[in-house]
């Protein structure tokens, strides 16, 4: 069992309305947003707003691909450094005192990764160990908690610091004229998150403990999303299936996983979903037979900030521990992303 201890987040100072949005869609994209069918598409994404790391210029001129990763190095140190102050001090924990750092990201490719890069300019012990993750997408942010809680299973008195950062705008290739990146365009926003949990053994406090992680791999699922790496950059991969997929899949993944603790969906006082988009937020709810009481933090959620990828689901657990449940609740975690996978973690609340 692991302790969810603090968590922080961080988003760039650029805010952007979807209206605004929507109008710099038009200018990129052109005739793919021609006629109103096509403008309700950024009505239906569920998204009000969200915070870019570019002011809208920046958009409109295009850069290539090294200009982009570069610029997404500058920026997520920066979220990266004050999303872990913020977090250690809600702790009490300094930098020293962490084990290990779980690193995750699925928009910028660097060599050293970016958990080293901030080792060299953050207090961080030299003996830290650093699990980087990539190309585990909008799952993410499960996977990276999941890893933490393996690792805190062997080292009880550990502690572990899990980043997230996603820069999602920077992935966006205007040049590549299709509805694919006119969905990104109404979805994905930017940010980052810090969690810091420990062990059982630990003397720090928990907020919400994870009783059990599970992933599991869908059958013939490998195209429904990812990126196809070219020549201008990172192209989004993106299918059609992905809602059937999980309607046709996910109440029997969560059953299963549920039953190992003697659990029942009815059990759940929350379901906290990835909200990929909206459309994935009803096949999920529909899939389970769930209240949108249940999974209002997600929809509320991505109304503010859209999809920032692997940092949403640790942006809705922040919003989870600010209104706690009742004493020995349930909240289920769950995101799909990249393989095409389910992944899974049931929290208990003290």
């Amino acid at each position: 069992m692991a302790k969810i201890v603090a968590v922080a987040t961080a988003v760039p100072a650029h805010r952007f309305s979807q209206t605004e949005v929507l109008a710099i869609s038009r200018d990129l994209f052109g005739p793919l947003l021609a006629g109103p069918k096509r403008a309700e598409l950024f009505e239906r994404a569920g998204v009000d707003a969200r915070s870019l790391v570019e002011p809208k210029q920046y958009y409109l001129d295009g850069h290539d691909f090294e200009t982009k990763n570069r610029d997404y190095l500058k920026h997520a140190l920066a979220l990266a450094e004050a999303c872990i102050a913020d977090c250690l001090a809600q702790a009490g924990v300094g930098h020293a005192e962490v084990d290990h750092i779980v690193s995750v990201t699925t928009t910028g490719l660097l060599t050293p990764s970016l958990e080293a890069r901030l080792a060299q300019v953050l207090p961080f012990a030299r003996t830290v160990k650093r699990t980087p993750l990539f190309g585990v997408g909008c799952a993410g942010g499960a996977v990276a908690l999941a890893r933490a809680a393996d690792y805190l299973a062997g080292h009880p008195a550990g502690t572990v610091l899990v980043l997230s950062v996603e820069l999602c705008s920077l992935t966006l290739m205007p040049s590549e004229r299709s509805m694919t990146q006119v969905v990104a365009a109404a979805l994905f926003g930017d940010g980052a998150c810090a969690v810091l949990l420990a062990g059982r053994d630990s003397k720090l406090a928990a907020r919400a403990s994870i009783l059990r992680c599970e992933s599991r791999l869908l059958p013939d699922s490998l195209d429904v999303m990812g990126w196809d790496f070219t020549n201008a950059g990172m192209k989004l991969v993106l299918s059609k299936r992905a809602p059937e997929i999980i309607e046709r899949h996910f109440r029997e993944a969560v059953v299963g996983f549920l039953s190992a603790e003697d659990a029942r969906l009815p059990d759940l006082h929350r379901v906290l979903l990835h909200p990929g988009s909206s459309k994935i937020l009803e096949a999920c709810e529909r899939a389970l037979g769930l209240a949108p009481e249940k999974t209002r933090l997600s929809r509320d959620f991505l109304s503010a900030n859209g999809n920032l990828s692997s940092a949403s689901l640790l942006f809705i657990l922040r919003d989870a521990l600010q209104a706690p449940p009742p004493p020995a609740s349930l909240d289920l975690m769950a995101a799909f992303g990249p393989g095409f996978a389910c992944e899974q973690l049931l929290l208990r609340f003290p």
